[in-house]
């Protein structure tokens, strides 16, 4: 079937939240695949750069192009202002061409951006030994999508889910759509609680969760870190854990305590990349990453997902690394690869496509 398909947001959304298993870890191969070929492949050079612009009156712009053999795309996605009655969302379009330049989608993006997101960021989620207890700081698209995406993958394996927002309001409403969703789909026994940060003793709490925690999320586009690198780093725990951060994109945005990704490099060895701090793309997280930015840590001590993938298939010493990636402090930091995009897009337009969804424009 030929033709421009457009794609809403309750679209993509259904065919998203009704992927299988099966399906969501093929999806999870085709991001993968993208990656291996962004970090070890051709394909990093011919990624035009994203541009970001910041408006005086708060409004944040991104504009990211992508290309492959076989199609060629852009995505715009817009964080209004403050003042904005849209404040904390996360909206835009995302359109594609195929190699002859003839358009064959426009897909809403805020899904799209939510899930190709949250899904990398489960990749090294995936390789753990351990997953019993989660904490997500956040409460919006991406919190969601990591949440319904770890129990669709692991969730007869998690235990307990801890939500960490600023308006507790807001994890209590994300957690009570979570619960109903759960109780019709993955059925997992996990029990789920917020933490709320006006409690005298939230830090305590906060301390005693992220202590044990087996994976932290976090999704919030903070301009402070979320949370000291103590509680993160107690002496009493039992196993280390694994921390991603997706949701600070821009240099004046941190999320993680730069004294972890100190920690996380100490642990440098010789022929392992244990000691590393993950990435999805080494140079823009090095440039524009709040994280990075203060702690002045170098790509020597950076490796992008896509490298792990690429050695987990190579005639190489894997004891090391697969310890480091089963048990070891594994810390991610994502700031988005625009190749991603397409490979989700791309993915999303076959499945509609194949489920007659959408609507299609024949002559545009």
């Amino acid at each position: 079937m030929g033709g421009l398909l457009v794609l809403g947001d309750s679209d993509i959304h259904d065919i998203l939240i009704n992927l299988s298993k099966p399906e969501i870890l093929t999806f999870r191969d085709a991001l993968a695949g993208c990656l291996r070929d962004y970090s070890i492949g051709t394909e990093r050079e011919y990624q035009p750069a994203p541009g970001v612009i910041n408006r005086p009156e708060g409004q944040r712009l991104l504009f990211r192009p992508f290309t492959s053999s076989d199609s060629v795309g852009t995505k715009m996605v817009i964080t209004p202002a403050p003042t904005s009655k849209a404040a904390g969302k996360l909206r835009g379009i995302v359109a594609m061409c195929d190699a002859d330049g003839i358009p064959s989608g426009i897909l809403n993006a805020e899904e799209v951006t939510g899930y190709r997101t949250a899904l990398i960021a489960l990749i090294p989620y995936l390789w753990r030994r351990h997953t019993e207890r989660i904490v997500i700081f956040g409460a919006g698209k991406q919190a969601l999508w990591h949440l319904r995406l770890a129990l669709a993958l692991r969730g007869d394996e998690i235990k307990s889910i801890v939500v960490v927002n600023r308006t507790v309001s807001r994890a209590e409403t994300l957690l009570a759509q979570i619960r109903e969703e759960n109780s019709t789909r993955w059925k997992s026994a996990a029990t789920m609680e917020t933490i709320d940060p006006a409690r005298s003793d939230y830090q305590e709490s906060l301390k005693s969760h992220l202590s044990a925690a087996d994976a932290i999320f976090c999704t919030v586009g903070s301009t402070e870190p979320l949370f000291l690198v103590s509680h993160v780093l107690s002496e009493a725990r039992e196993r280390q854990p694994y921390v991603s951060a997706v949701g600070a994109w821009q240099p004046d945005m941190i999320e993680l305590d730069p004294a972890l990704l100190y920690h996380t490099v100490k642990g440098m060895s010789s022929g392992s990349r244990a000691g590393s701090v993950l990435a999805d793309d080494r140079k823009y997280v090095l440039e524009h990453s709040g994280e990075f930015a203060r702690s002045k840590i170098g790509g020597e001590n950076v490796v992008e997902i896509g490298e792990i993938e690429s050695l987990q298939s190579k005639e190489v010493d894997k004891e090391p690394l697969a310890k480091w990636m089963k048990d070891g402090l594994l810390v991610y930091k994502s700031v988005g690869v625009g190749i991603t995009d397409l490979a989700a897009s791309n993915t999303i337009i076959a499945i509609a496509r194949e489920r007659q969804l959408g609507t299609t424009i024949s002559q545009f």
